[in-house]
């Protein structure tokens, strides 16, 4: 069995010399703009003329950094694309317009790729919407019951009757905790000043435990565990590396504490052969190039508050006309019906204190910076069921409203006509502050009602100008 990692979630497994290509981003970046871009770090060129043979490729997801169309446009048409059956339709269509043949493969039924069998094994039951649907990967070879290569997916990795039917020897899992460093927030961070669940202290040792026992506790057969995930860095440069991000160093310092699992950390253009090799190797067709900029390592010793009065330049600066607000105001109204009914919803309706105050009616509230020639406030009352307009600024919103987010208009008006997706501007342009779990945050919302479930309407404008005509 090999491995080659090419970055981010992007994987060349080979077992039973089968090539099987996973979630391929081919490109040095992925995105749905120009306005933002997420590149692959560390930065590496891969040469596609130079690609090993194929024999099928398999997608887990719909998320941009797993779903890159582009990329799958640039391989070969004759080559299978194996997707979970519950794939977006707006993907799937996406794919079969552009001439590729797609297999939709129900979990945990073994589909038969050259000399190997690919199975998609479905994550657990109570995870958000947004993942509701991602599927992970178990390859190994045809006529064994056992070995082979998992590979998880974006869901978490636990053990169950689904994962208890794969015996795998290598475990690639998958490292999205995407820690931002000091006076920076991530995407499901909090402007409240509430302890996170990992504080900085132990956000190390935390993510070691996590990788190293969910893996061994799901996977008893497994003999070594690779990382894969948060390997990006923005484009305009938001701040330095994620920390806790070095595969290498995680490596080394979960080797000094596994006793009969070997943790590997690859860089891009790495290959690993397992039985076979001690060591990494680089394969020729992935060229390691320098990065957009110079992207330093984060120090995860430092401490620092997220500044409220800091800047939010928008993505997108053109000015949000009397039309625009209109079309942002009834988009809004349109989820608030959803958003009553969602996990977020459910927790402000028992918001009936905050900051130690009464709370009226008005329970979640969107700063729109650039809303016209001011910044204003829909905030939504939940007796009405209705977003309203409000005279409070940013600080007033935060002290007064249990939860909300605070974004550009011309950010949330391109999201909603299909110019950039809600992950992009969520993880780039946008702040949120909310007393419940992360997972029913307001950015957590917002990517299940702008998910490609909920609005294909959406995705299938990005798709659009996302491939070539």
């Amino acid at each position: 069995m090999n491995v080659t990692f090419l970055g981010q979630q992007s994987w060349l497994l080979e077992v039973a010399e089968t090539r099987v290509l996973v979630d391929p981003v081919l490109s040095s970046s992925f995105g749905n703009s120009s306005q933002v871009r997420f590149e692959i770090f560390p930065a590496r060129e891969i040469d596609t003329d130079a690609l090993p043979e194929i024999d099928a490729v398999v997608v887990t997801n719909e998320h941009l950094d797993h779903f890159h169309l582009p990329s799958l446009e640039a391989l070969p048409a004759h080559i299978p694309i194996l997707m979970p059956h519950l794939m977006p339709a707006v993907c799937v269509s996406a794919l079969r317009d552009l001439g590729r043949q797609v297999i939709l493969a129900p979990p945990q039924e073994e589909q038969e790729v050259g000399n190997a069998t690919v199975t998609f094994v479905a994550g657990p039951a109570h995870v958000p919407v947004w993942e509701s649907r991602v599927a992970s990967l178990y390859m190994k070879e045809s006529g064994r019951s056992t070995g082979g290569i998992f590979v998880q997916s974006d869901t978490s990795l636990t053990a169950s009757p689904t994962t208890s039917s794969s015996s795998p020897d290598v475990v690639i899992a998958t490292h999205n905790a995407q820690i931002a460093p000091a006076g920076y927030l991530g995407a499901f961070d909090n402007l409240l000043p509430i302890p996170p669940a990992n504080p900085p202290e132990t956000a190390g040792i935390d993510l070691l435990y996590t990788l190293l026992s969910e893996a061994t506790t799901a996977f008893p057969s497994a003999k070594w565990v690779l990382l894969s995930g948060g390997g990006y860095t923005q484009v305009p440069q938001k701040h330095g590396q994620f920390l806790w991000n070095d595969f290498a160093e995680l490596a080394q310092m979960a080797n000094v504490l596994s006793i009969d699992t070997e943790l590997i950390g690859l860089q891009p253009g790495e290959s690993f052969s397992f039985g076979g090799g001690e060591h990494p190797v680089s394969v020729s067709w992935i060229e390691p190039r320098e990065s957009t900029f110079d992207v330093r390592p984060s120090d995860s010793d430092s401490r620092e508050d997220v500044d409220l009065g800091a800047d939010l330049p928008p993505l997108f600066d053109a000015p949000v006309t009397e039309q625009d607000q209109d079309f942002l105001v009834s988009e809004l109204q349109a989820l608030a019906p959803l958003l009553m009914l969602s996990e977020l919803g459910r927790s402000i309706v028992h918001a009936n204190e905050y900051l130690g105050n009464k709370t009226g009616p008005l329970r979640f509230a969107c700063h729109l910076r650039g809303f016209g020639p001011q910044d204003v406030t829909w905030a939504l009352n939940i007796n009405t069921g209705r977003f309203e307009r409000t005279d409070h600024n940013l600080r007033d919103a935060l002290f007064n409203v249990p939860s909300g987010i605070d974004l550009n208009a011309a950010d949330l008006l391109a999201v909603l006509s299909g110019r950039i997706h809600i992950w992009e501007v969520a993880v780039s342009r946008a702040r949120q502050w909310y007393t419940c779990d992360r997972l029913a945050s307001p950015v957590s919302f917002l990517y299940g009602a702008l998910s490609e479930q909920v609005r294909p309407d959406l995705a299938a404008r990005l798709y659009r100008s996302s491939v070539s005509a």
